[in-house]
C-alpha cells in the first residue's frame, strides 16, 4: 500500500447524526447520512438490524384496477402500483437521478410471431409471455419523476428476424416512445462489442454486446413472471440471453436462437446455461429489476413449450437486488431459490428434469442472495411469500469485518459490504497500487449494523485498487480489480 496510510483517529465526531434504514444516498441519503463522502457512492443501504441483506418489494394486484392493466387509473393502476412499490423500497433516488444514462431491457420472447399461436387460448401475447407495455411505461414515467431525462431513457429488446417496433404488435411499446419521449430500440442490430466477463467467468471470457448496453449507467432489466424450460426460471437475469446479438451466438445445427449461450455442443443444457447466465450478469450487471406477474404463464416461457398455458399470479415486484428479486419470483412460481438445483416445469428435449440454480451460483460468487431468510419482503403482497421470514439461521458477525465486494472484476461499479458490531467512528477509502488516496468513501460515526454501497470507478483507469476501513480498533483491506 506503499507510504500513503490513513489518518490515525483522535477525535470523535459528536455533531447531531439521524439514521433510517435502507435509505438511498444520491439524493436523502446524505442528509441522514452525513459520513458518507464520496460523490461516486451510486446506492446505498444500511440495515441496523444486520438480520436482512435485501428488500424486495411485492404488491397484490388482485381485485384492483393494475389487474386489468388501467395504466391511468387513479383509483389504483399500474403506474399506482409501481409508485407504491418504490416507495416500499426506500425510494428509488439513490438509482434513478438528473444526467443518468438509463437502459430498460424488455422482454419479448418469441417476438410478433407467436401471437396468434392457439396455445395463448385468445390472451393477448403481452399479457401471457411479455413484460406488459403498461409495466414498462409506468416503470418509465417514474424514473422521469426522478429526475431522469426521457431523452437520457432508452428502451430496448432484441427482436426477433423480420420483426421492428412498427408492428402493430407493438403499438403499446411505440406509445411509450411517442407519449414519454424515450428512446425505443432494437438490439438485434447497431454497433457491437465484446464486453469482458472478468477472471472467473464460468463458459465466456468475453461477451458480444449492443454497445447501448455498455453504455449504460443505469440498467434496468423487466420481466415476465415465468417457469423456463431449460433454466427453470426466467427473471430479470435470465432477461439477460436476450441481450446478445443471435447472429453471433447460433450454432451450425440450431440457427433459431442462441444456440451457444445454451449448449455450443447442441445437446444438454442442464449446467452449460445456467453459467452462461451467470457470465452475462458479469458482463451487463443488472441495477434495478421489475417483474411483472399480473397475467403471466406457466409451463414454461413461450407457447412452444408443451405445458405452457396462461396464468394470472395477480402480482407486481421489483428490488435493486435482483438475484433477491429473481429469488422470490421463483418462489412464486412454485420453486426453491436456495437449492442446488432448479426443477424444469416438463422434461425437456433432452430428458432433463431439472437444471443447475443459476441464483445460487451467483450467490456463491458473491453476487446478492438467494437466501429467503436474508430477503426483507415489503408491500401489501409480502404474505404471499409466505416462507420469507428470519429464521435466526442467519448469524450476524461479531467483530468489525469488511467483506469482498461483488462483482470482481467489475465495471463500472461494484458493491462494498461492511459490517460494524457498534457504532463506530471509521474511514472507508479508496487507494491505488501505489498507495495513492483515490477517494474517501465515508468517514465519520456511522451506526452499527450491516453497510452496503456501490462505487461506481468512472473515469479511473483500469487496474487494481484497495479499499481499506479503519477503525478505532482494525484495519482491513480487500483488492478490488476495474476492467473497463
Amino acid at each position: 500500500m506503499g507510504n500513503n496510510h490513513p489518518k490515525i483517529f483522535t477525535e470523535k465526531n459528536s455533531s447531531r447524526r439521524t439514521f433510517i434504514r435502507r435509505v438511498g444516498a444520491t439524493a436523502a441519503g446524505f442528509l441522514v447520512a452525513p459520513y458518507l463522502k464520496s460523490s461516486s457512492i451510486f446506492a446505498y443501504d444500511f440495515n441496523k438490524q444486520g438480520t436482512f441483506i435485501s428488500t424486495v418489494a411485492i404488491t397484490n394486484t388482485l381485485n384492483t384496477p393494475a389487474d386489468s392493466y388501467t395504466y391511468d387509473d387513479t383509483e389504483g393502476g399500474v403506474k399506482q402500483k409501481m409508485q407504491y412499490l418504490f416507495e416500499q423500497l426506500g425510494g428509488v433516488s439513490d438509482v434513478f437521478s438528473s444526467g443518468k444514462k438509463v437502459v430498460m431491457k424488455m422482454n419479448m420472447t418469441g417476438g410478433s410471431g407467436s401471437g396468434t399461436n392457439p396455445k395463448l387460448n385468445g390472451v393477448p401475447i403481452e399479457e401471457a409471455m411479455w413484460v406488459h407495455f403498461s409495466v414498462v411505461k409506468a416503470t418509465a414515467q417514474l424514473i422521469i419523476d426522478a429526475g431522469v431525462s426521457p431523452g437520457d431513457i432508452t428502451i430496448v429488446e432484441s427482436l426477433e428476424s423480420g420483426d421492428s417496433f412498427s408492428k402493430t404488435a407493438f403499438a403499446g411499446y411505440m406509445d411509450i416512445k411517442d407519449s414519454l419521449g424515450c428512446n425505443l430500440v432494437d438490439i438485434s442490430s447497431g454497433t457491437f462489442e465484446d464486453i469482458s466477463t472478468g477472471s472467473n467467468y464460468f463458459n465466456f471470457p468475453t461477451l458480444t454486446m449492443n454497445k447501448i448496453l455498455k453504455d449504460a449507467e443505469v440498467y434496468v432489466s423487466m420481466a415476465k413472471l415465468k417457469q423456463h424450460a431449460e433454466a427453470g426460471y426466467t427473471g430479470a437475469i435470465k432477461n439477460q440471453v436476450g441481450s446478445t446479438p443471435k447472429a453471433n451466438y447460433y450454432t451450425d445445427s440450431i440457427k433459431y436462437r442462441r444456440q451457444a449461450i445454451h449448449s455450443p455442443t447442441n445437446g444438454s443444457s442442464a449446467t452449460f446455461l445456467p453459467r452462461s447466465i451467470c457470465d452475462l450478469f458479469a458482463a451487463r450487471p443488472v441495477h434495478f429489476a421489475v417483474v411483472d406477474g399480473i397475467k403471466n404463464a406457466k409451463g414454461g416461457e413461450g407457447v412452444w413449450n408443451p405445458n405452457f398455458v396462461p396464468f394470472e399470479s395477480h402480482v407486481l415486484f421489483a428490488g435493486k437486488d435482483p438475484v433477491a428479486t429473481d429469488s422470490v419470483g421463483a418462489h412464486l412460481m412454485g420453486l426453491d431459490p436456495e437449492a442446488e438445483k432448479l426443477t424444469l416445469p416438463a422434461k425437456n428435449d433432452y430428458g432433463d428434469t431439472e437444471c443447475d440454480n443459476y441464483l445460487a451460483l451467483l450467490h456463491d460468487r458473491g453476487v446478492g442472495t438467494n437466501k429467503m431468510s436474508e430477503i426483507n419482503v415489503v408491500g401489501d403482497g409480502k404474505n404471499l411469500v409466505t416462507s420469507v421470514r428470519p429464521d435466526g439461521s442467519t448469524q450476524n458477525p461479531t467483530d468489525f469485518t469488511l467483506c469482498a465486494n461483488y462483482p470482481n472484476p467489475f465495471n463500472p461499479s461494484t458493491m462494498i459490504v461492511f459490517y460494524l458490531p457498534r457504532t463506530e467512528y471509521m474511514a472507508l477509502k479508496v487507494y491505488d497500487t501505489t498507495g495513492r488516496e483515490i477517494e474517501t468513501l465515508i468517514e465519520g460515526e456511522v451506526p452499527a449494523g450491516e453497510h452496503r454501497l456501490q462505487w461506481t470507478a468512472g473515469n479511473h483507469a483500469s487496474g487494481v485498487y484497495f479499499c481499506r476501513m479503519q477503525t478505532r480498533q482494525k484495519v482491513e483491506t480487500i483488492k478490488m480489480i476495474y476492467q473497463r
